[in-house]
């Protein structure tokens, strides 16, 4: 009789775990249709320089011959979609036909698509309840961070997302140190969340008394090598060229103290006003580097701001769910599952947020790359708490449902202006 009556209720809750399972499923395809038509409302055209997504048209990897001379043109890690993301978009045309009227839309739902199914696994591998996993997906796939531009920051998070399973599942270590160096070489400011990463990841094998833990930073150096030295030997720029912190310095304080001025160099065309503060403020200052070194009274003042901007735009991105993830660090000592997780979207949150807050600010697109490992580590961490106090749980609960209420509000215009946010 009991067993029978134990057979019954494992029935039962295999097929609520199957129905739930579908839910999940349904949700996922909902979400990359809507997705993809919100981004279909938007122009085909990729947006010229300045903008940073004018690097889906730019890149060119087809080799050419001319004049007795084969020439191939490599991309460079300073420029707007670093290494990384411009060999994924050139590879793209390589294999899919794209006009220049509809190319945008082919990379912007290409980078989508890798985003949000890359996050689903993420949700399915870390956290165990099922109805977490749905709330957890919910929150990442009703943020609209899928929809922002440039696509660059979202295959940058992709790659985090690929890391952190091939971490979990232990793929081999030639595989997970590959999407490691490519998260990496996204952006020139990845290396430094590269390389603390891959610290983080010797030392998590060595401690756990894996096999050839230090093959961890031997692959991730070799990929590093092996995807920068193209740039070295072909024709074509030099993948360290370029001054992309200084621009991007230049802009933010044309930005943040144009707007203050009597005679306001707004007015201006940006690229004149950067010119003319560059000339003017900071001596003709040729790099960054310059600048902090010569003048540190006026960067001072610029960090000052450029925190003021900063802190806001941490709340914007994580609205409710700063709470349990702040909660899940405190109590972190409690916390035995999932510890590589929980530590390296720590690490690469400080390396993505302390550039940005340095050089320039922190802009919701730059916490595309952190936002899904940050939201899973802070559900996951919460689900564990709440075996001791359910109170954690029905907290995280509070903060998913209300986020998720919040994020859809602002929808509409995360699609319309993706490229300023």
């Amino acid at each position: 009789m009991k067993s029978g009556i134990t057979n019954q209720i494992s029935n039962q809750q295999q097929q609520e775990f199957g129905l739930l399972r579908l839910v999940q499923r349904a949700i996922l395809i909902a979400t990359l249709l809507i997705s993809a038509f919100l981004i279909l409302r938007d122009s085909g055209i990729v947006p010229a320089a300045p903008m940073d997504q004018h690097f889906a048209e730019t890149v060119n990897l087809h080799i050419k011959y001319a004049q007795n001379n084969w020439s191939f043109q490599y991309p460079a890690l300073q420029n707007s979609g670093g290494i990384t993301s411009s060999l994924i978009a050139g590879l793209y045309k390589l294999v899919i036909p794209t006009t220049h009227e509809n190319l945008n839309w082919h990379i912007r739902i290409l980078a989508m698509a890798t985003y949000l199914i890359s996050a689903y696994f993420m949700v399915n591998r870390y956290i165990t309840s099922q109805l977490f996993q749905i709330l957890a997906y919910l929150i990442i796939a009703s943020s609209g961070f899928q929809l922002l531009q440039p696509s660059s920051d979202l295959f940058s998070g992709t790659l985090l997302n690929l890391f952190f399973l091939g971490v979990s599942y232990r793929w081999p270590k030639i595989f997970t140190a590959l999407f490691l160096a490519a998260f990496g070489l996204c952006k020139v400011d990845m290396i430094l969340a590269a390389a603390a990463l891959a610290g983080l990841w010797f030392w998590w094998e060595q401690r756990s008394g894996q096999r050839h833990a230090g093959m961890t930073c031997v692959y991730t150096l070799g990929w590093l090598v092996l995807l920068l030295f193209p740039g070295f030997i072909l024709q074509g720029a030099n993948p360290l060229a370029g001054s992309r912190s200084l621009i991007a310095f230049l802009s933010a304080y044309s930005e943040f103290f144009g707007y203050h001025q009597f005679s306001s160099p707004v007015s201006q065309d940006l690229s004149a006003s950067m010119e003319s503060i560059r000339l003017k403020t900071f001596g003709g200052a040729e790099s960054f580097p310059a600048i902090v070194m010569k003048y540190p009274s006026l960067y001072f003042d610029f960090v000052g701001l450029s925190a003021t901007r900063s802190i806001p735009n941490i709340w914007n991105v994580f609205k409710f769910m700063l709470l349990p993830i702040a909660i899940v660090f405190l109590q972190q000592r409690k916390i035995t599952q999932h510890r590589f997780l929980l530590w390296g979207s720590l690490i690469a949150a400080a390396c993505v947020i302390a550039p940005a807050w340095l050089v320039i600010y922190l802009r919701l697109r730059y916490a595309v790359k952190i936002a899904t490992p940050l939201i899973i580590i802070a559900l996951a961490g919460s689900l564990e708490l709440s075996r001791h106090n359910r109170r954690y749980g029905q907290l995280a609960w509070l903060c998913g449902i209300g986020t998720i209420l919040w994020q859809p509000y602002f929808l509409d215009d995360m699609a319309l202006h993706s490229h300023w946010k």
